[in-house]
């Protein structure tokens, strides 16, 4: 009985041993061992144990595997048996064909094995990894050679520079002297400027700045550039100041104008003007410097932020001033505040305001900036005058401005609860107290009402930072004029001040400290006088020119001027920090 196994891995049948192995088909291989676990088939002659006809042995049983062989491979049917005579008879009579056995299948892993497999190569990294760590962390255990190497510095002092101060230059107006052209700005007048140094023979220099939007500006009446040479700042303890002032009455445009010469800076504030019917306001900026400028200006107003197209990238050339209608930038604004911003040099900003009331002038200033944002601001010199006229007329929206108001906003974005004290600034006067919030961005005018004439102090204590102002008018024999208040700033002792020509004008000090100050006037003709402030804002009189001012405390300052129908003010601003000297690494 003939017994054939038959592949059931789905392979064909490797019959054709000499095309697999590649050695001669009569070859016989040694007997493979059986794997554990397979069954072992032999191929019988129809003579069991005799040799085939070619008298050749038989083919030694071949190995297969366990899975390729199964019991139903195996097992020969009842049909087999009863014609395995007849088959062997068949076979026996053609020649027989030696089959090579089987070359044995490539086992893939088990499950078992392909798990031992994984683990060791996880074992195998983790032990890596072990190691690097270990490796790691005794380099950082081990102690390891410290270099160090001081470098090489150089501490330079700055080479002595000028100090420079710009004045706004005369007041302006949309038209010429006919009146014609109302596009065009033109100057009208001279502003007169007084300059000092408390070094009596230090050579002060004094040079107009180019002003390329006044179509009638001369080197007689362009701003002034005001500056103290690099020698006598070098001395340390030379200091100088300037101011100008300009009494005006032409046309439409009347009344005293004053304003402290200032520092250029990066950033300052202006709260003043209005672009309603009847005021005309105009932004001024001065280039001392020799380095052009470029300045935004960020609008406020009683709607909010305004975007105000041709507010941004103002180009200042260097030595120059440009004025700038403020109606161009936001028409019909009532309470306008400015942000300045210069985002490449540094400029000095004014606003210059007139008010006229349908035929009649209302006067005119020149608002000076102020340094920024803070919890608390002190406004003093607010001049109050002629309140019984001024009642009179404040019932139309033509005169409403007349009324004397606080201006303020909060540039952030936070309300503020704000606490507002008015003081007489005399002792025993009387101090009235309230409380406003303010809506951030929105400029908010809180009322100066039912006060008597007189001299007062504003305090502003608020939880958020604002920027603040004042302003209040007067009216005697006819005539109408406003000024413009801005806070003080504390400043160190001693500190330099020049008073310009105006009438009745006052010198206030704010001292908030809680001791008094004791203070020291020495004007530059030799004259000295004296006197005691309290804490809180005093003044006294003091006669155009500079003096020299020594406190015993530091004190704020404003200068402010009141005659017969004229009303002005400027507050003192602290110089700018002086140039220390710096370190090099080369």
């Amino acid at each position: 009985m003939a017994d054939e196994s038959r592949p059931t891995n789905g392979e064909p049948e490797n019959i054709d041993a000499t095309a697999a192995s590649g050695e001669p088909a009569n070859a016989t291989p040694p007997a493979a061992p059986a794997e554990a676990g397979a069954t072992e088939t032999t191929e019988s002659t129809a003579s069991t144990g005799a040799s085939d006809m070619t008298g050749k042995a038989d083919t030694p049983a071949t190995p297969t595997d366990a899975a390729a062989t199964t019991t139903a491979e195996t097992t020969t049917t009842t049909a087999e048996t009863t014609t395995a005579d007849s088959a062997a008879a068949k076979r026996a009579a053609r020649p027989r064909r030696t089959r090579r056995p089987a070359k044995p299948a490539k086992r893939p892993a088990t499950g078992s094995r392909r798990a031992v497999a994984t683990g060791a190569r996880i074992a195998t990294g983790v032990v890596v990894v072990a190691l690097g760590a270990a490796v790691v962390g005794a380099a950082f255990a081990l102690p390891l050679p410290a270099i160090t190497a001081a470098p090489s510095a150089e501490t330079v002092d700055p080479a002595p520079a000028e100090e420079v101060r710009a004045c706004p230059g005369p007041l302006v107006r949309l038209s010429d002297e006919s009146g014609q052209d109302a596009t065009a700005i033109s100057g009208v007048g001279t502003a007169q400027t007084d300059e000092a140094a408390t070094t009596p023979d230090a050579a002060i220099d004094v040079s107009a700045l180019l002003s390329p939007d006044d179509r009638t500006s001369t080197a007689d009446s362009a701003p002034l550039r005001i500056a103290l040479p690099a020698d006598a700042a070098a001395a340390g303890d030379t200091l100088f100041a300037a101011a100008q002032s300009q009494n005006v009455a032409e046309g439409d445009l009347v009344g005293l104008a004053t304003a402290a010469c200032g520092e250029a800076s990066a950033d300052s504030w202006l709260v003043a003007g209005a672009t309603t019917v009847g005021r005309t306001s105009f932004v001024v900026l001065g280039n001392p410097g020799d380095v052009p400028a470029v300045v935004d200006l960020a609008l406020y107003g009683e709607q909010g932020a305004i975007d105000a197209p041709g507010a941004s990238n103002i180009d200042v050339p260097a030595r120059s001033t440009r004025i700038l209608s403020l109606a161009g930038l936001a028409p019909d604004l009532a309470s306008p505040v400015l942000h300045v911003t210069a985002e490449v040099g540094a400029v000095t900003a004014a606003l210059q305001q007139s008010v006229v009331r349908g035929l009649a002038p209302g006067g005119a200033e020149v608002a000076g900036s102020i340094a920024g944002a803070s919890t608390e601001q002190v406004i003093a010199g607010i001049r109050v005058s002629g309140t019984s006229s001024i009642a009179e007329q404040v019932g139309s929206p033509e005169t409403a401005d007349l009324q004397s108001v606080l201006r303020m906003v909060v540039p952030g974005a936070d309300p503020a609860s704000v606490t507002i004290r008015v003081a007489e600034e005399r002792t025993g006067g009387t101090e009235t107290e309230y409380q406003v919030g303010l809506t951030p961005g929105v400029v908010t005018e809180f009322p100066l009402q039912d006060i008597p004439d007189g001299l007062y102090s504003v305090t502003i204590d608020s939880d958020q930072p604002v920027v603040a102002g004042a302003r209040t008018s007067t009216i005697v024999n006819g005539k109408t004029d406003f000024a413009w208040y801005q806070p003080v700033e504390q400043l160190d002792s001693p500190f330099f001040v020049t008073i310009a020509d105006g009438p009745g004008a006052r010198l206030h000090l704010v001292n908030e400290t809680e001791g008094d100050a004791d203070v020291v006037f020495a004007k530059t003709d030799g004259t000295e006088s004296t006197g005691t402030f309290v804490p809180g804002a005093r003044s006294l009189s003091l006669e155009p020119g500079s003096y020299l001012v020594t406190s015993s405390v530091p004190v704020g300052a404003t200068v402010s001027y009141f005659g017969d129908g004229v009303l002005s003010s400027y507050a003192i601003a602290r110089p700018g920090p002086e140039a220390t000297p710096i370190t090099v690494y080369p």
